[in-house]
């Protein structure tokens, strides 16, 4: 996962080291030296998350924060502390003004990495809810529901009952979330009940050492069933166990704390999540209501073209100010009407929402994905490279090939998918919806090419940087 990490540590060694690391994980670097040089290379850095010395997280760090939340495209940055702390008052304080959370030193670089992606996977989520929403505001729909937030509701997910209903009166007492406790089992037989915003999943009692099998499992589990996979998940792990929390964060695992931390430290955590669990509840429930009909392509659910045109124009400016490649593909199903003409529209219909699916699934939360024709589907990546946008392109090609979409007289239905590309640097987009179009008329003729050569084949236009 690419991203601009921008680092603020008073000692040089501290920075080259963090440096290091960082650009071995082939993630960008801007280190600076105190609150000061990171504000006044914000604008031009533009960092996608800041990490931040834990000696720095004093009074100036609730400035910093506080700065950071001036103009709503900043507020999207994750801060995270790195270091140690004289108390746990310190340590809530950081949290309070502003850390998303806190990594000890020495830390675990495993760890450190883990954080970063879920953080990253988490700024590309709320990126592409501000997107959407000005597109909205765009094509002359209102937000819905902003305003007070509901505490929102929380499962103590635990063997050891007593201990789950102490923590469960703690969050109750402090106004975290209506919380309940319940056994793995039956955290994973909620069918037909009412699902919890908020899981903690206590695994305190698992040793530190162990691979953790059982809690790798429900976390994967509850994130891969349709009834839990929205909500959030705390697991709280032994002092220690890093690794265990490595593992808990790359398997979806939305946040992860230590049973060494206070235990008001677990209930600002349950806050901020069952907060962001609020915010994307919003834009689902936005997308659910009669704005759906107007912006979405009933048969395959998809984004239709009018709102694929404003919402690349969101992302052309968006491209602009970070200086940032943006990816645009246009998909065409080999052969369509062939399809149609020999198994009727009903199979034809079918291929179209098959293949939606997997472009759906295989594509970042940031990305574009829209129908804007009967068989032809447009992708807009942003800060995508020459090099991720063709191997994306390659992936999903080769996974509609593979694929099956229904069964005829003959065997299983196939199809195959060309794909034309082509890459616009910040210059190339500014020219506002003009730019855009002639983007899409360099994807769309890069796609003639690739039917020419055969179909079933991937290119990238000529004018692509």
């Amino acid at each position: 996962m690419s991203g601009r990490v921008m680092i603020v540590d008073p000692v040089s060694t501290n920075r080259i080291v963090l440096k290091v690391r960082l650009l071995v994980a082939r993630y960008e670097v801007v280190p600076c030296v105190d609150f000061a040089e990171a504000l006044g290379r914000l604008d031009d850095e533009k960092p996608d998350l800041i990490l931040v010395e834990a000696s720095q997280l004093d009074a100036g760090f609730a400035d910093f924060c506080s700065e950071l939340r001036r103009g709503h495209r900043q507020l999207e940055i994750p801060v995270l502390g790195l270091g140690q702390f004289a108390d746990s008052s310190a340590r809530l304080a950081a949290l309070a003004a502003g850390a998303v959370d806190i990594l000890p030193k020495p830390f675990c670089d495993a760890l450190l990495l883990a954080m970063i992606r879920g953080l990253l996977r988490s700024r590309d989520e709320a990126r592409a809810a501000l997107i959407s929403d000005e597109t909205r505001s765009a094509l002359g729909f209102a937000e819905s529901c902003a305003g007070f937030e509901p505490a929102g509701s929380v499962a103590i997910v635990c063997d050891d009952e007593l201990s789950g209903q102490r923590f469960g009166q703690l969050l109750n007492g402090l106004r975290a979330g209506q919380a309940i406790t319940m056994t793995p089992t039956e955290a994973l037989e909620l069918r037909g009940k009412a699902i919890p915003d908020l899981f903690v999943l206590d695994a305190r009692a698992t040793p530190a050492r162990s691979t953790g099998e059982a809690v790798y499992q429900l976390i994967a589990d509850l994130r891969s069933r349709t009834e839990t996979r929205n909500a959030a998940q705390l697991v709280i792990l032994p002092a220690g166990a890093a690794t265990m929390a490595a593992m808990a964060l790359d398997l979806g695992a939305s946040a992860t704390a230590f049973s060494d931390e206070a235990p008001e430290e677990m209930v600002l955590r349950s806050r901020t999540l069952l907060a962001r669990k609020a915010k994307q509840d919003r834009m689902r429930d936005t997308l659910r209501s009669g704005l759906e009909a107007a912006v979405t392509d009933p048969l395959t659910g998809l984004y239709n073209r009018r709102y694929a045109m404003s919402h690349l124009a969101g992302l052309a400016e968006r491209a602009v100010e970070t200086g940032r490649n943006l990816a645009v593909m246009v998909l065409d199903i080999d052969h369509f009407k062939r399809i149609n003409d020999t198994y009727g529209h009903v199979s034809g219909d079918q291929v179209l929402i098959g293949v939606a699916d997997i472009l759906r699934r295989n594509l970042r939360a940031i990305d574009l994905v829209a129908r804007i024709g009967g068989e032809e589907f447009l992708i807009a990546m942003p800060e995508a490279s020459a090099e991720a946008a063709r191997a994306a392109a390659e992936r999903l090609r080769q996974k509609i090939a593979m694929s099956d979409f229904g069964s005829t007289d003959a065997g299983a239905l196939k199809v195959t998918l060309s794909v034309g590309i082509a890459l616009g640097t910040a210059d190339q987009v500014v020219g506002g919806r003009s730019g855009i179009e002639d983007l899409i008329q360099s994807a769309d003729t890069a796609l003639y090419r690739s039917k020419a050569a055969g179909r079933n084949i991937v290119t990238l236009g000529q004018t692509a940087a």
